[in-house]
């Protein structure tokens, strides 16, 4: 097919997504005759501290219900264990949660079987698939410094012990402010679209 004839032909698309993770949706993108223009509003980072990580993962034997909200702090909790010297295994008792088809199959990639996937991928879903399941349970919640507290909120109005934990810190590229001025400042270089794929990007 031409490039000429794709169906968004013509079209800038802005994808906002750290720089690793930004391949597969540039790429799908470019196939359909977008221009893609690459700025990452948020990198990752190590947490300020791995001691609240680091306990949790020390008594994961309390736990009877893990919850990981993205791929991020899946690849985060796991490069935490090996650091540990952590096997897999120590996670085999619990129920896992996963926010979406993305982060289940990273989690499934480990060898653990997800219990819950919802079938829309945002925090409130997540709690009306657990708020019946999780009444006097104790819960793990890891995921990034910065996010919604919708799931611990609730899960705990729902009667469950719910300890939440950093694996990681998302935080925004100096050079991106710089960029994405640039690219605004000038109409014929302005993005048609500008993709968010997460809060964090918001």
């Amino acid at each position: 097919m031409s490039r000429s004839v794709l169906p968004l032909a013509g079209c800038r698309v802005l994808v906002s997504r750290a720089k690793k993770q930004a391949g597969a949706l540039s790429s799908a993108l470019r196939e359909l005759g977008c221009r893609v223009i690459e700025i990452p509003f948020i990198e990752l980072r190590e947490p300020s501290s791995y001691q609240p990580l680091d306990s949790a993962l020390r008594n994961l034997a309390t736990y009877d219900w893990l919850i990981l909200t993205s791929v991020n702090g899946v690849e985060a909790l796991f490069e935490r264990m090996a650091k540990k010297k952590l096997d897999v295994s120590a996670l085999a008792h619990l129920k896992i949660a996963a926010i979406g088809p993305a982060t289940r199959k990273a989690i499934e990639q480990h060898g653990l079987r997800v219990a819950v996937t919802p079938k829309e991928y945002v925090a409130e879903s997540v709690v009306t698939a657990l708020r019946r399941r999780v009444k006097g349970k104790r819960v793990l919640l890891v995921r990034a410094k910065i996010a919604r507290d919708v799931i611990p909120r609730e899960l705990r109005n729902a009667g469950a012990e719910v300890d939440v934990v950093e694996a990681y810190e998302t935080v925004v590229p100096k050079s991106s402010e710089t960029r994405l001025r640039a690219l605004l400042a000038k109409k014929t270089l302005r993005p048609h679209a500008i993709t968010f794929t997460s809060s964090s990007t918001v």
